[in-house]
């Protein structure tokens, strides 16, 4: 019995070596045990030590069969992978060699001019991402033409070519922030300097290159400015820019005097759109107060 013991405490001295050398990965759940260890174990113990450990060795077996198994089925998967893959690049080219005759038989170097055309719009939006909005608000005609000359390259032949495709979608997609980018008003600002007046501040061309527009400064500053006739050096006036969405009502302003301003709709006849806008806050056209907010509509 003692030489079968030995037996056993030789097997189960290798087989714990063994099993000490395999990764940690393998997520073993016995205790592995030092010699010392081992050598103060009881019989019973002894027996059931080498029952865990063949229990955790048929546990790992079968991990390792799985595993295998896994390994043989993902072999195959990717084999039929790429078999499909060659077969999708066999049909694109099929298809792209069509669409390229049905578009005219471009060139190569077609291909190229255009690309650098592309090339040369990306770094045009680039330098358009910058500006702030007072140089957008200026450069407002130049930048719509852009997006035109964009829309009309869109229709060119060359522009369906599937290479194409991707950048397409890229440059829609910046496009239209930059459209939506563009301000349809804000205010800028002008420090008053001694001897001026709103109607010359009005003439100056960076302003509004127009004397006769003085009153849209001064209904922009309301707030500061009591008498047209008087302002005074240092006084800070907003400069609109655009056509305003909202208007505050100041005393003795009705709906026909609104939409007679530039800035509104230059024109009295128009007042029904601001109070088809407004329907919810002015209940009788004929009566609006001061400090109401209304709505301008741009549509």
């Amino acid at each position: 019995m003692l030489h079968k013991l030995n037996q056993y405490g030789i097997k189960v001295l290798v087989l714990s070596i063994f099993l000490l050398a395999l990764p940690i990965i393998l997520c073993a759940d016995v205790r592995y045990l030092t010699e010392d260890e081992y050598q103060d174990l009881s019989k019973d113990e002894v027996i059931k030590y080498w029952e865990e450990l063949e229990n955790e060795m048929m546990m790992l077996q079968a991990r390792q069969e799985r595993a295998e198994t896994n390994i043989t089925e993902n072999e195959n998967r990717i084999a039929e992978i790429k078999v499909r893959i060659a077969e999708i690049d066999e049909e694109y080219d099929l298809i792209y060699t069509g669409i390229m005759d049905e578009l005219g038989g471009i060139t190569h170097s077609q291909l190229v001019n255009f690309q650098k055309k592309l090339d040369e719009i990306r770094s045009q939006l680039d330098y358009y991402d910058e500006m702030p909005n007072t140089d957008l608000y200026a450069n407002n005609d130049e930048i719509k033409t852009f997006i035109n000359n964009y829309e009309q390259m869109k229709a060119e032949n060359i522009a369906k070519a599937p290479k194409f495709i991707s950048e397409f979608k890229e440059l829609d997609r910046r496009f239209s922030k930059l459209d939506n980018a563009l301000p349809q008003y804000y205010e800028d600002t002008h420090t008053v300097v001694r001897g001026e007046f709103l109607s010359k501040i009005s003439s100056y061309k960076h302003i509004y290159n127009d004397p006769a527009k003085w009153g849209i400064i001064y209904r922009a500053n309301r707030d500061q400015i009591k008498d047209p006739d008087l302002i005074y050096p240092d006084q800070i006036f907003k400069i609109p820019r655009g056509l305003p969405t909202s208007w505050k009502v100041y005393k003795g302003e009705c709906l026909w005097t609104i939409a007679s301003y530039p800035e509104v709709f230059n024109s009295p006849f128009e007042w029904p759109k601001i109070y088809r806008a407004n329907k919810d806050k002015i209940k009788d056209p004929d009566l609006i107060y001061p400090n109401q907010i209304l709505r301008i509509p741009r549509n």
